[in-house]
C-alpha cells in the first residue's frame, strides 16, 4: 500500500483526543453538576436523555472523522492499468554560431536573422517543447528540452559567434549531440537545422542518417549567400569567401525525410516550416500505457458518509418508560 500525503496522517492525534474525552465525558459532566447541585439527582435531570446513544453518536462522528483522513491520505493499493497521451513534439534548434555566421550578406548578419527567425517560431508554438543546441567546431546543449518558452529566449538572446569557443563547424557533432537531447520514447521529434552549410568536419550526413532511424525528422534552413561573403578566418586572419551550401543542407534534410528552406529577408519559411512541420507529423500523439497503483480514497469518503448519516438517525434519548417523576425516588 502506497499514501500519497502520509503527513496528514498526523491528523489522527485529533481523533485520538476526541475518543478519549467521549471515554471521559461521564465523569466530566458529574464533576460539573457537583457544582451547582447533588449528583444523585442527575439520575432525574437527565432522565430523558442516553448517555450509552450520546455517547456512541459522538464515536461515530469520531470515525466519520477518522475515515475523512484516511480519505486526505489517499491510500493506494492494487494496479490499474492506464493510457495516458499528450500531444506536442520536441523541437531542438541546432544553431550554427561559426564565425562564418557573422558574415553581413544577410543583415543585420546571418546569426540575427536565424535568431530572429526561432524568435517568431516561439511565438506561434504552444505545447511543444523547446530545446537549444549551438554549434562550430563543437556543440554545447544551451537549453535541454523545456516548455518554457521565456527560458529558451533568454538563451536565445544570449547567443554570440564567441558561444563556442572551438572554431570551424561541425554539423555533424550538432547532430549526434541530439541523439542524446531528446527523448527516446517521444515519437514526435523534430531537429531544425540553421546554418551556412560549411560542413568542414563533413560528418552532417552520416549523423543525419542515424537521427533517422531513431524518428528524428531534420528540417534545415540556409542562411547567407550562394554568391558568399568575404570574411576574416579566425585563425589565419586571411580573408576568405564564405558561401551558402545549399546542397549539403538540402541532403542532410532529404535524408531524415525533411525539408530545406533558405532564410530570406521577408522571413516567409518560417511559416512554411510551421505548416511541414504540424502538417507532416500529425500532431502525432504519444500514448503510453502504465501501471500504477489505484486510488482507494474513495471507500473512505463513502464509509465517512455512511457514519454522518447514521449519526444522524441516532436518537440520544431513553427508551418509554425508563426512569420518570413517578418511579423516582430520593437514595
Amino acid at each position: 500500500m502506497n499514501l500519497v500525503n502520509p503527513h496528514l496522517l498526523a491528523l489522527l492525534i485529533v481523533s485520538a483526543v476526541l475518543f478519549v474525552l467521549v471515554i471521559k465525558r461521564k465523569s466530566r459532566i458529574a464533576k460539573r453538576f457537583s457544582s451547582y447541585a447533588q449528583v444523585h439527582l442527575m439520575r432525574y435531570i437527565y432522565r430523558e436523555h442516553s448517555p450509552f446513544w450520546s455517547g456512541f453518536r459522538l464515536f461515530v462522528l469520531i470515525l466519520a472523522l477518522s475515515a475523512i483522513i484516511f480519505a486526505l491520505v489517499r491510500p493506494q493499493w492494487d494496479f490499474v492499468d492506464r493510457e495516458t497521451e499528450s500531444s506536442g513534439m520536441d523541437i531542438i534548434f541546432a544553431i550554427d554560431v561559426s564565425k562564418s555566421m557573422d558574415a553581413k550578406d544577410m543583415m543585420p548578419s546571418r546569426l540575427m536573422r536565424a535568431i530572429i527567425q526561432i524568435s517568431a517560431f516561439l511565438e506561434q508554438v504552444k505545447t511543444d517543447r523547446i530545446g537549444i543546441i549551438a554549434f562550430a567546431g563543437n556543440a554545447t546543449l544551451e537549453c535541454p528540452l523545456t516548455d518554457d518558452y521565456e527560458a529558451v529566449k533568454i538563451v536565445l538572446s544570449s547567443l554570440s559567434t564567441n558561444t563556442v569557443t572551438k572554431p570551424g563547424t561541425n554539423i555533424g557533432a550538432a547532430l549526434q549531440l541530439a541523439v542524446d537531447a531528446f527523448d527516446s520514447a517521444s515519437p514526435a521529434n523534430t531537429l531544425i537545422l540553421i546554418s551556412d552549410g560549411e560542413d568542414l568536419a563533413a560528418t552532417g550526413i552520416k549523423q543525419a542518417k542515424q537521427l533517422a532511424g531513431k524518428n528524428v525528422r531534420i528540417h534545415s534552413m540556409g542562411v547567407g549567400s550562394p554568391d558568399g561573403y568575404i570574411i576574416t578566418h579566425p585563425e589565419t586572419g586571411r580573408e576568405v569567401l564564405s558561401k551558402l551550401d545549399e546542397e549539403s543542407l538540402s541532403r542532410i534534410s532529404q535524408s531524415t525525410g525533411g525539408d530545406y528552406y533558405r532564410v530570406t529577408p521577408g522571413g516567409d519559411e518560417i511559416q512554411l516550416i510551421l505548416r511541414r512541420i504540424y502538417e507532416s507529423e500529425e500532431r502525432r500523439i504519444s500514448r503510453k500505457k502504465l501501471n500504477i497503483l489505484k486510488d482507494q480514497y474513495h471507500i473512505f469518503a463513502a464509509i465517512a458518509l455512511i457514519l454522518l448519516f447514521t449519526e444522524n438517525i441516532i436518537d440520544p434519548r431513553r427508551k418509554k418508560g425508563t426512569l420518570g417523576p413517578e418511579n423516582y425516588h430520593e437514595s
